[in-house]
């Protein structure tokens, strides 16, 4: 086995089962690499040790990368993931750095060109590497490649965006605005903290949805005074259980009295009529995720623990929860006014420690005199 350096490409001659293979690589390193990996299979063989063969060179990444997907979504529990892998692998096979290029001729500098080439779309591009990321990770397990090609290549940096919470004030003018029909959604998201595509699967209980396999939707168990919500809705992949006030339940059962369908909120039109109560609210940068935070956010102000917040809203890491725990301007001055009323109210001398009644003399008296 060697290296050497042909028309632009650094190549690694090898012999398999009396052949002799060239094998070509963009950049030294890589060879090297893969020089390195060779020979030492090479050495463990001689030690008796099985090392599993290379495989196919010639493979597509197309068609590895279809199979690692497939894989993946026998595997995921939420349908919205695998449409989410797949819309992001056919944007990366709608690219020319990947389509008809075979695994092994993909390169580090392939892919950071692809990430460059998306600069102006940070997020989908971020997305496109950690796909690409997970594709030669498996390449690498599973004994296509010598090393991830994708891992040197870094994600973009995204500022953080400042969650947008409602005040007490916006929230009535929001549920004000909203027409009868869509109010009962807005106060189960501002109560629940639920994720808006968990209330659209909300279904009234039936005979034997506790033991249902498979359960896709999420549940109104007015017996049980709490809502079911199943791993395959709920974004942590967990079952969950959303505790119901006695005003959820009365409001429940009005809907209930009155409803014709299986579904609690029966409507296709919800994101234009939630768009116009907003308008006539007169709000701005407010979505139907914009209610989940602030219930979340409300939940902690009136003192709900944050473990039990974290589990009402599904989260799988109390991390997640913990950016709901911020200081607004309203927190910020009830915090200076009552720490003034403390330090503002008229000592009482009573109330005072002895010892603060004894004042030190100072030192060197007769220079103060």
């Amino acid at each position: 086995m060697n290296l050497k350096l042909i028309d632009g490409k650094w190549t690694v001659d090898i012999e398999v089962r009396g052949k002799r293979l060239r094998r070509a690589y963009q950049t030294k390193s890589e060879a090297q690499n893969a020089l390195a990996l060779l020979r030492s299979q090479r050495a463990m063989s001689r030690l008796g040790i099985e090392v599993p063969e290379a495989k196919s060179h010639d493979l597509l990444f197309k068609d590895f990368a279809e199979k690692v997907i497939a894989g993946k979504a026998e595997g995921d529990l939420r349908a919205s993931t695998k449409r989410a892998t797949r819309y992001c692998l056919n944007a990366l096979l709608a690219s020319e750095i990947f389509d008809g290029k075979r695994l092994a001729e993909i390169t580090t500098e392939n892919i950071a060109d692809y990430r460059s080439a998306r600069g102006n779309e940070k997020a989908a591009a971020n997305a496109g590497l950690g796909l690409l990321k997970m594709i030669f990770r498996r390449a690498v397990e599973w004994g296509e490649l010598s090393r991830n090609t994708a891992d040197p290549v870094e994600y973009f940096r995204i500022p953080a965006t400042k969650l947008r919470i409602l005040t007490d004030a916006e929230v009535a003018l929001l549920l004000h605005a909203a027409s009868p029909v869509l109010a009962p959604l807005l106060r189960v998201l501002l109560t629940t903290g639920m994720r808006p595509h968990e209330a659209f699967a909300l279904r009234w209980e039936y005979d034997g949805w506790d033991v249902e396999e498979d359960l896709d939707k999420s549940i109104v168990a007015l017996d049980r005074k709490s809502i079911f919500i199943p791993g395959l809705l709920s974004k942590n992949h967990k079952d969950r259980e959303v505790p119901l006030s006695p005003e959820l339940v009365e409001m429940f059962k009005g809907l209930r009295h009155d409803s014709t369908s299986d579904k609690v909120f029966p409507w296709i039109n919800c994101p234009d009529a939630f768009s116009e109560a907003v308008r006539a609210a007169g709000l701005k940068n407010v979505t139907l995720y914009t209610l989940k935070h602030t219930a979340a956010s409300r939940m902690i102000r009136a003192g709900v623990d944050i473990v039990t917040v974290s589990e009402i809203l599904g989260h799988s890491d109390i991390k997640m929860t913990m950016i709901y725990c911020h200081s607004d301007g309203q927190s910020k001055r009830e915090a200076v006014e009552r720490v003034s009323r403390i330090y503002f109210q008229a000592p009482k001398v009573a109330d005072a420690p002895a010892a603060a009644a004894v004042q030190p003399e100072p030192k060197h008296a007769e220079a103060v005199n």
